[in-house]
């Protein structure tokens, strides 16, 4: 349901009214934008008129710096500093195909925008539309120089450039490599690598690290053990949830690593920020950051840590501690389940299920017929000696 209403009507439908144009009579290129179980009114959420699609994609327009193009390359029906920038207003915007932030020509108030600093209005033109100099002419050669500028960008680099790492800097007006491992372990790559410039190994892994943290015991506050700071390892912690390609992860070992301490400082956001305003110690750092087929264990290294009082705890141990668990309490639920059904069962029995209810299935997955005869054949048992039970007179029945 629209909420909102013009408090005029638009360019567009001024002019026609002046021309004695009504709702209910106008040219076939405009319509009355409203639900059809409405009566037709120019008092709408569009101000009035709007233009058919059909016709309005067709139209040339030209941009202040004479560049003419159609109607389906303009953007309409954005609002801002109180201008409606519509077909309808003659104010429809494009993208400049110069991308010139600086343009004199333009809207004031479109030179003031960062966001809309290479956009420019358009006007609807009676002009013949010519290729020739058009917008569409104007960026069909700026792709084909930009394309140019690629083919040269390899060569300086000897090939050695992947076409997801590198990006067009339209501000500079030159390609960028921006080469991040990380993405081609997240994204799976294999094959062929052209920034290596050999086959990447077949043989996977992980990037593992580990973090040492220290914090304030919050739950000895009161005691003769207040304001004790513990430290505890986590070792084996894997900087991919699948794994990845050898010869990637020797390079995220070696250039991830800021990456890796990001990742670990928004997992401890919450304490980091009491630590940080409310003197809660807490503390972290990153260690030991290797490339591995699988974890390895120091157990050396472990026995010493837990001598200096450091707790140490495995994350494949509690990984492998949690799937446990969850494995435990799904089987927990399952045989709360299957008795809750069996009870149903035993009280209303199995026709009393209707056809498509959860339960029915549940009974047909669960328990399978053999369970659901002896079931029901305990039922019948039950309800045959509640029936044959001697029922006990009371006096106050005589």
């Amino acid at each position: 349901m629209r909420e909102k209403e013009y408090e005029e009507y638009n360019a567009l439908t001024k002019r026609l009214l002046e021309e004695g144009y009504s709702a209910e009579h106008h040219p076939d290129y405009v319509r009355v934008d409203i639900p059809m179980w409405q009566e037709k009114t120019l008092d709408n959420y569009d101000g009035g008129f709007t233009y058919e699609k059909w016709w309005i994609v067709e139209q040339t327009f030209k941009t202040p710096c004479s560049l003419q193009c159609k109607g389906i390359q303009c953007h309409s029906n954005m609002s801002y500093m109180g201008i409606e920038w519509t077909f309808e207003n003659d104010m429809a915007t494009i993208h400049c195909p110069y991308e010139k932030k600086e343009c004199k020509l333009k809207h004031e108030y479109l030179q003031e925008h960062g966001i809309l600093r290479y956009d420019c209005e358009v006007h609807m033109t009676e002009e013949e539309y010519c290729y020739e100099g058009s917008v569409e002419h104007i960026l069909k050669l700026h792709d084909d120089e930009i394309r140019r500028q690629e083919i040269s960008f390899g060569l300086q680099k000897k090939g050695r450039v992947c076409r997801e790492h590198m990006r067009f800097n339209r501000d500079t007006l030159e390609w960028e490599m921006n080469y991040d491992p990380y993405d081609c372990g997240r994204n799976r790559c294999a094959g062929m690598c052209p920034v290596l410039g050999h086959e990447l190994d077949k043989k996977r892994g992980n990037v593992f690290y580990d973090i040492k943290i220290s914090y304030l015991r919050n739950d000895l506050s009161g005691t003769l053990f207040e304001g004790q700071v513990d430290t505890q390892i986590i070792k084996g912690k894997k900087l991919f949830d699948h794994p990845v390609s050898m010869d990637i992860c020797k390079i995220c070992a070696r250039l991830c690593q800021d990456r890796i301490k990001d990742k670990v400082r928004n997992h401890y956001f919450t304490e980091l920020f009491f630590s940080e305003y409310h003197g809660r110690y807490f503390s972290f750092e990153i260690q030991n950051v290797r490339a591995e087929r699988r974890e390895s264990r120091d157990l050396m290294q472990d026995l010493e840590d837990i001598r200096n009082g450091i707790q140490i705890v495995h994350a494949s141990d509690m990984e492998k501690r949690e799937s446990e668990n969850k494995r435990e309490r799904r089987r927990q639920s399952r045989e709360s389940a299957v008795r809750r059904l069996e009870k149903k069962l035993l009280e209303s029995g199995y026709e009393s299920l209707k056809e498509y209810s959860t339960d029915r299935r549940h009974a047909d997955k669960w328990l399978g017929p053999e369970r659901i005869a002896e079931l029901e054949k305990m039922r019948q048992l039950k309800e045959k000696e509640r029936k044959e039970r001697p029922v006990q007179l009371s006096l106050f029945d005589i």
